[in-house]
This record gives structure tokens, sequence and C-alpha cells, in this order.
């Protein structure tokens, strides 16, 4: 059955706490016509939000604030990101950690990198270079170098892009953040899937 115009309703809840250190704000879905695809999705996205709540809570971080944006809700693929950042007690950075799911809407199929992509189509290899190139046009700092990235790299999807992204101090310093880089799909349209949801979203 299909998703409604192949959206969902957004729905925004929150998790707060008495201390008023935890401030976390994340998504449900409402309006799908398969209910229990619906609620597989909502558990998802919850299960993978509470995961980036660490279980110290407040006796050791003093601030723990979750945001998300959604960045694709339509066509029957919802893809969001979601961004907590925490700061300890007495600490002289925070952190911020993003993570993102990509689903379909009408199967509750959550899709991983690979499941973008042609099998053999050496899409891995592509995106690397592609990342690596904007690595250098934008002059951004490494603490190692990027040789490849996996089949389950973290990504998300917009209405015309792929966006690969990293963690904190993974492969820059920390005062880079989060290093976003996003690939037009026009560029790796030879290689994606017909059963994947980029060929959606090609011209």
């Amino acid at each position: 059955m299909k998703s409604k115009n192949g959206s969902a309703t957004i729905i925004d809840h929150k998790l707060q706490d008495q201390d008023q250190c935890i401030d976390v704000s994340y998504p449900q879905v409402d309006g799908l016509k398969n209910r229990a695809v619906q609620n597989e999705i909502n558990a998802l996205i919850k299960k993978k939000v509470m995961a980036l709540i660490p279980k110290e809570g407040c006796d050791i971080y003093q601030t723990i604030k979750g945001t998300y944006k959604v960045e694709l809700n339509q066509k029957g693929i919802l893809s969001v990101k979601f961004n907590v950042y925490t700061f300890r007690w007495h600490a002289a950075n925070g952190l911020d950690v993003q993570k993102s799911i990509t689903v379909d809407l009408d199967t509750g199929k959550v899709y991983q990198l690979y499941n973008l992509f042609k099998p053999n189509s050496g899409y891995r290899m592509v995106l690397t270079r592609l990342i690596q190139n904007q690595i250098k046009e934008r002059n951004l700092p490494l603490l190692k170098e990027l040789k490849t990235i996996p089949d389950n790299q973290e990504f998300y999807l917009t209405n015309d892009a792929l966006v690969i992204y990293f963690q904190e101090i993974e492969y820059t310093p920390h005062y880079v953040g989060i290093p976003e880089f996003p690939i037009p799909y026009y560029q790796i349209s030879s290689l994606v899937s017909d059963q994947g949801p980029v060929v959606r979203f090609l011209q």
C-alpha cells in the first residue's frame, strides 16, 4: 500500500528529564496506510535516537541536546539525519555525533549504502575519489588519509544528492565539526541500482 502522496506526516517528539540536561527532539511518522510499517519505522527511529543518548545521563553530562532534520520525504522515501551534542561536566569541548536513516515508506526497508548501487559497479572507488576531490577543493585538514569508504558508510539522501558524512575527529580535526560531502545524483547515475531509492530522483 502506498503512502499518501509518497510522503509521511512528521510529528515532533521530545525527550526531556527533570534535571534539564537532556533535551532531545526526534520525529515520528504518521499518515501511512500500512500501520505495521508505520509502527516499525517509528520504532527504528526511536531506537536510533536513544542509542545516541549516553547512559550516564546528567551525572556525567552537563548537556545532552538532540535535534533532527528531515532531508527527504517524498516519492516513498524518507531520509532523516539526527544530531546529538553532549558536553561533559568540566570538559574543554563538547562532541557532536550524527546518524541518519533512509527508509522506504511503503515497505519499511532501511537502506544501507550498498543498497543504492548495482552490484560490482565499483561505487566505493568512485565515491571515495569524489570525496577525496572535495577534500582537496575545500582544503580540509586531515588527521589520517581517506583510503576507501565501507559498504555501510553513513549517508543521507536529498532531492538531488547523496550526502556522505564522517564523525567528528574521524578524519578531520575537532574544529571542522562533522564533514559532509554532497554527491549530485548525475555524477553517479550510471552506478545506481534500479531497485534502490536514488533511481526515483534521477532526472
